[in-house]
Parts: structure tokens; C-alpha cells; sequence
């Protein structure tokens, strides 16, 4: 699978102005978010936001601080490897989940021997899938076969795997998890109203010696709202304290307003185009790398940077953000914004007058548009195929798109 990144994402956020973002008199942030996350279930969700609310619910083994990057104690509070397959693990003591279980040794076991089973159908089965099984050692020691070496396990560990009270999950499962999260984290879902609402409430129970800062504002009401007219409009009246992932063209005409704070801010959320050249491909043109290298010529990323995206983003070149473990974008090979080169590229390939393709996207709408815009330049017509995200990863893995 060909990929190329388009974009290093924006975060844009608006607040209004209150210590620590919440509102003084009921110690509340009310903030809104764009997507609706499949399932709560963070091993059932695959968007960003779900990723975030994940982030609030549960705590992994281990802990990646974002500014060292060293690998700290979370719910594990050592870890060795008993050689390059085996990954000894000792859990934190006194830890509670949100229902009152002891977390140990089962809980683990339990979670990673149920995610990484292909027949539980996670949808995130590819943060999961080095995985052989863990084994308990006793309450508070576990180990983990690897299928094969893995130099990513760590940050894996640290990354999208939390971990579940097994009994809970055991009689719940995925649907009953997302309806009614329960975790180790820092805050606790009070009321989840799906499509909706979400409401946290801080762990005052959560344990004191962890890595990851202490929860500080007592309630979070995320409220699902997809428009982003709407959720700008509901900032002005007061309704939300916080919105983020706001449009350039919104973010310029909210920095005139008074009482808000418009901050731009990278973050590692990318946009790429992925081009499909698998066996039995519905789009068998993008097999001929003269064909993928005239897509890549045709798009001019720096100019939307300056007309969709925004001042805080940049083009990347591999495929990975530079700031993820093993990741570097040195070396890489650039394709720089030439029309001519693409058009002489596609007569080469055969297609002087270019070709219709169908192009799926479930997100980043703008930047999809723009690049069909730079595409039928020269001469690659395109089919806008936009779908939810379930349902374009339904198509894909039914070889029905890419």
C-alpha cells in the first residue's frame, strides 16, 4: 500500500477565558467534538476522538511522558525481557477500577488475550496483532509472548492498549463497555448518551503516585456535535467553554471576537491519500508507479497549508509522524508540486487524456476537495465516494474500495 501524506493536521482550539478552562462556579468544561465515535470501547473505535475520550477512561501498563519520552510505571511498575519473544511485566498494587474491582494480574490477561484474538473482531486488531497470549504469573506479575520480535511493544503498551476489569468486560463486553465504560483513568463516565453526550467526572480515587497528572477539573461534558457552524455558534452564547479542530477560515473571524481565545498548535493527526495496488485492486491504474508518482506530483500540499489547513501545519514525507518512535523523515523521497512532470508522467503510463477513479474519504472534507480539484488539472477525474468511517472500512475490508 502506497501512501502519500498530505498534511501534519491542525489543532486549533478556542477557550474562553477561566482559570483552567472551566466554568468558575460548577467546575465544569463543556467542550464539543466533530466526530461520533463508533463505540466507546477503545479497542472498537478507530477515530480520534474516541482515542481522546480513551485517554480520560483507562490507563495503559506503561506510560510515555510526551516530553522526555521516557517509558514510565503506570499499571506496571517494572517490566524485562526474558529474551526477544518474552515480555515480563509487575503490576502496580492498591489500584481500583471505577466499580470498586482490584485490578491484578487477570484483568491483563483477561484484555490482551481478548483483543489480540482475531474471532473478538477488534477494530483496532493491528495495535494487537504481535501478540501470541499473556500468561498470569501470579496476582501482581504477568508475561507476554510475543508471535515474533517486536521493537514497538513498549510504546504499543504505552500507546492503544488499555487495560479492562476482566470480570466487568467478561459479562459486558464491547457493547456493554461502551454503554457503560469502566476503567483504572482519571476520570469516570457519569452518563453517555450515544451519538450525543458524554459526561466525566473526576477519579478522586484515582491513585496518586501515577505518572499522568492528577485530574484537576471536577466535570467534562463533551457533547457530539458535528457541525462546526453550530459548535462555534454555542462557544459564542456561552453554551461551551471549548472547541477544537476549528477551520482556518472560522479560526481568523473567531480571533475578532471578544472573550475568546483562538490558539493554533500542531498536532500528530496526518492526512494522507492512500493509493491501493494490492492483488484483485478495483483500481488496477494505481498499479503502475508512473501512475502514483503523477498523483503525487499533481497535489500541491504547501498551498493547502495556506488556503485549507492552516498556519500550524506542515507537509510531511513518510509514513509516520517524525515524532513517533522509529521515525524519521530523512531520506525520504520528495514529490514536489509539478503539474507538467505529472501529466508527461501519465502519457507515459499511457493515459495522455488521463482517467476516472473513485476516491473514498470519510473525513477531512476540504482537503479531500482540493485535491480533486489539483487532480482534474491533469486529467484524473475522480468519484467523491464520502461515507461514514465504518462504512468506508467495511468497503475496504471487503476489497470493495482500496
Amino acid at each position: 500500500m502506497n501512501t502519500i501524506r498530505i498534511a501534519a493536521a491542525v489543532a486549533v482550539a478556542l477557550a474562553l477565558s477561566a482559570p483552567a478552562h472551566a466554568g468558575k462556579r460548577d467546575n465544569t468544561l463543556r467542550i464539543a467534538g466533530n466526530q461520533v465515535p463508533e463505540s466507546l470501547d477503545a479497542y472498537f473505535n478507530n477515530v480520534r476522538l474516541g482515542v481522546i475520550i480513551a485517554h480520560h477512561i483507562w490507563d495503559q501498563l506503561i506510560y510515555r511522558d510526551p516530553r522526555s519520552n521516557e517509558y514510565k510505571p503506570l499499571l506496571a511498575t517494572a517490566w524485562k525481557w526474558v529474551d526477544q519473544k518474552t515480555l515480563e511485566i509487575d503490576l502496580r498494587k492498591g489500584v481500583r477500577f471505577h466499580d470498586g474491582e482490584a485490578f491484578d494480574a487477570d484483568d491483563v490477561v483477561y484484555t490482551l488475550n481478548y483483543v489480540s484474538n482475531p474471532a473478538n473482531k477488534a477494530v483496532t486488531q493491528q495495535n494487537v496483532n504481535w501478540i501470541e497470549k499473556a500468561e498470569k504469573v501470579d496476582a501482581h506479575k504477568v508475561r507476554i509472548l510475543l508471535k515474533k520480535p517486536f521493537p514497538a511493544a513498549l510504546e504499543y503498551l504505552a500507546g492503544p492498549i488499555p487495560i479492562y476489569p476482566n470480570a466487568y468486560y467478561a459479562k459486558a463486553g464491547p457493547k456493554g463497555m461502551s454503554a457503560k465504560p469502566v476503567g483504572t483513568g482519571p476520570y469516570r463516565v457519569t452518563e453517555h448518551q450515544p451519538g450525543r453526550l458524554v459526561k466525566f467526572e473526576r477519579n478522586k480515587d484515582y491513585f496518586k503516585d501515577s505518572p499522568r497528572p492528577q485530574p484537576a477539573i471536577e466535570r467534562i461534558e463533551l457533547r457530539l456535535i458535528p457541525d462546526q457552524n453550530t459548535q462555534a455558534a454555542e462557544l459564542m452564547a456561552k453554551g461551551l467553554d471549548w472547541i477544537f479542530n476549528v477551520p482556518p477560515d472560522q479560526a481568523r473571524q473567531l480571533k475578532s471576537v471578544r472573550d475568546l481565545n483562538v490558539v493554533a498548535g500542531e498536532s500528530m493527526r496526518v492526512v494522507w491519500l492512500t493509493m491501493a495496488t494490492r492483488e484483485g485492486t478495483p483500481t488496477p491504474v494505481l498499479k503502475d508507479i508512473r501512475v502514483r508518482k503523477a498523483i503525487a506530483h499533481a497535489i500541491n500540499r504547501e498551498a493547502m497549508l495556506k488556503t485549507v489547513v492552516g498556519e500550524s501545519a506542515r507537509v510531511i514525507h513518510t509514513l509516520c509522524f517524525p515524532q513517533q518512535f522509529g521515525c524519521t523523515d530523512e531520506g525520504a523521497p520528495r514529490y514536489p508540486y509539478d503539474p507538467a512532470r505529472a501529466k508527461a508522467l501519465l502519457a507515459e503510463a499511457g493515459h495522455p487524456n488521463g482517467f476516472e477513479i473513485d476516491l473514498y474519504a470519510y473525513r477531512e472534507r476540504q482537503q479531500t476537495e482540493a485535491m480533486i480539484g489539483y487532480l482534474r488539472a491533469v486529467g484524473i477525474r475522480t468519484n467523491l465516494r464520502y461515507m461514514q468511517y465504518a462504512a468506508m472500512r467495511d468497503a475496504l475490508r471487503e476489497g470493495k474500495a482500496g
